[in-house]
């Protein structure tokens, strides 16, 4: 529906024209009535209507005076104005402010809807012209963007992309801003165009309050780009202007949409010839948004000297990480998860494409161990992972995905296990005691013994008793060889044969490595 305000100041006028009209039958919607331009004024700027309807002699503002004033407000607000014979003088004024008509009182209702109509028919399609031309300009700004990201495009080439989206820069120094909504479920794709439009406005705005000669450019999606320029009188200054732009463009979306945007600059250049360069850097830079955090400005030089590195290759958690699911620690899991992202944070060395490719993997992998312990773990509560993963924006929210899924899985083997595996490394541990002697002894032969997977009882052997099988295993049997060299004439090979050895002379080396004296000196000790 249209909008509109009846100003006049004949009470009787006011109330027929209001109640006699039926407004939205005919596609109107009636905001306010005043009875001076003052009054007027004051609704104007409250509704701002499309069309008003208004006296030209009126009291402390006459009609004239208040569409000086409505132009200067909406120069598209439609003015039908009402007037006398003997005010019919006011005609040529009131085109010299381009009134939309002017109808001789008294008026004929028929007369007034007619025009309203008219005036109607103009307001559509002036808006959609506007909403043409602004598409068509969205158009060639993607396109703009497309070619500036993908060419390295010659400054004849930059100078007419750039003029047909209307900008002929003269500046010798240039810088890209490059702009992402950080929240885009609104609901509907149409609701984030909005907000989106609302959020470019607040920019361009912001430039013509700090004087910037710039441009806000229309990207795909949820992202815009703002090019800015400067002369090179402003060098020193351009940073610094460039920054209290920024962080006005924060303030602003949040404390008036309650919204937030993330923006990253790439380099300031000193020739137009490098803005493919410029703009290039600052999408670069978004990529690392999950890492430096959302709602805030940074620049390429912030990360440029950071080096992307593989995940997994840099963390190396795997091993420990498989080991506390399957032996059901999930405190461990938290606090080995919880110290790698500090890592990744500190060290901010890896993409948000490769922290997602990273936690796909691992979760993967904990889907496919989980059959070898814990086959009855329902894992397919956690739905379409990868897809989640991919939606994520941070660090913090891809490690906590991972976490909720290993902690499920060390829960369950938590209670799978029970005492279980304490009576597993006390079952182990007599067992090595009993057959130390045997010279194949070995991890294989003692988780066969248990009833377990070898690499299980290993990381058993770990966590409860703070050794490895090979450790315990040669403290066994260096034992038993002080205690029959201590107690018999034995010669070295005989030792060696009783607790396992079948080389002495690696019995020999790995006993003094053990005691720190050979088997002939440690006899000498008796």
């Amino acid at each position: 529906m249209y909008k509109v305000a009846i100003v006049d100041d004949d009470r009787i006028i006011r109330k027929g024209l209001s109640s006699v009209i039926p407004w939205t039958e005919y596609g109107f919607d009636l905001v306010g009535v005043g009875a001076d331009g003052e009054q007027g004024l004051e609704i104007i700027k409250e509704h701002d209507p499309h069309i008003v309807i208004s006296d030209i002699q009126m009291p402390f503002m006459n009609g004239l005076e208040m569409t000086k004033v409505i132009k200067e407000h909406n120069p598209k607000t439609r003015v039908i104005f009402l007037t006398g014979y003997e005010n019919f003088k006011y005609a040529h004024e009131a085109i010299k402010l381009k009134a939309y008509d002017y109808l001789l009182k008294p008026v004929e209702t028929s007369e007034l809807i007619e025009k309203l109509k008219q005036a109607a028919i103009e307001l559509e399609l002036e808006l959609r012209k506007e909403n043409y031309i602004t598409e068509s300009q969205y158009y060639f700004q993607q396109q703009l963007l497309k070619r500036l990201s993908l060419n390295e495009l010659t400054i004849d080439e930059i100078v007419k992309e750039l003029s047909i989206v209307g900008m002929e820069p003269k500046e010798t120094i240039v810088a890209v801003l490059y702009v992402k909504l950080d929240q885009t479920d609104f609901g509907s794709l149409h609701k984030m165009e909005t907000v989106k439009d609302c959020i470019m406005e607040y920019c361009r705005n912001i430039l013509d309050h700090y004087k910037i000669k710039g441009r806000v450019v229309n990207a795909e999606t949820e992202h815009f780009a703002v090019f800015l320029f400067g002369s090179t009188l402003l060098a020193e200054d351009f940073t610094h202007s460039i920054t209290s732009i920024t962080s006005e463009f924060l303030s602003t979306v949040q404390e008036n949409l309650h919204t937030t945007i993330t923006i990253t600059r790439g380099r300031i250049n000193h020739e137009l010839a490098h803005l493919s360069c410029a703009f290039r850097e600052a999408v670069k830079a978004m990529e690392f948004r999950h890492m430096v955090g959302i709602n805030r400005a940074y620049s390429i030089e912030e990360i440029e000297t950071l080096e992307c590195a593989e995940v997994a290759e840099h963390l190396k958690i795997e091993e420990d990480f498989f080991r506390y699911i399957f032996l059901g620690l999930p405190e461990k899991v938290t606090e080995l998860l919880e110290n790698a992202k500090n890592e990744l944070l500190t060290n901010k060395k890896v993409s948000l494409q490769e922290m997602v490719l990273f936690a796909v993997r691992l979760i993967g992998l904990i889907f496919y161990e989980s059959s070898k312990i814990a086959k009855n773990w329902d894992y397919t509560k956690f739905g379409n992972f990868e897809s989640r993963l991919l939606k994520l924006q941070t660090i913090d929210e891809i490690f906590s995905e991972i976490k909720i899924i290993a902690s499920d899985l060390a829960d369950f083997a938590k209670r799978l296990n029970g005492n279980r595996k304490h009576t597993l490394v006390n079952k182990a541990i007599e067992f090595i005691r009993d057959n130390y002697h045997v010279a194949n002894l070995s991890l294989q032969t003692v988780a066969e013994e248990v009833h377990v997977n070898a690499a299980y009882l290993s990381n058993l052997f770990k966590v409860e008793k703070g050794f490895n099988f090979g450790d315990f295993l040669l403290e066994t049997r260096m034992e038993k060889a002080m205690e029959l060299f201590q107690k018999t004439d034995l010669k070295t090979y005989e030792v060696a044969g009783r607790i396992g050895y079948s080389n002495p002379q690696y019995f020999s080396s790995s006993f003094k490595k053990y005691t720190g004296f050979s088997p002939i000196e440690f006899k000498k000790l008796k």
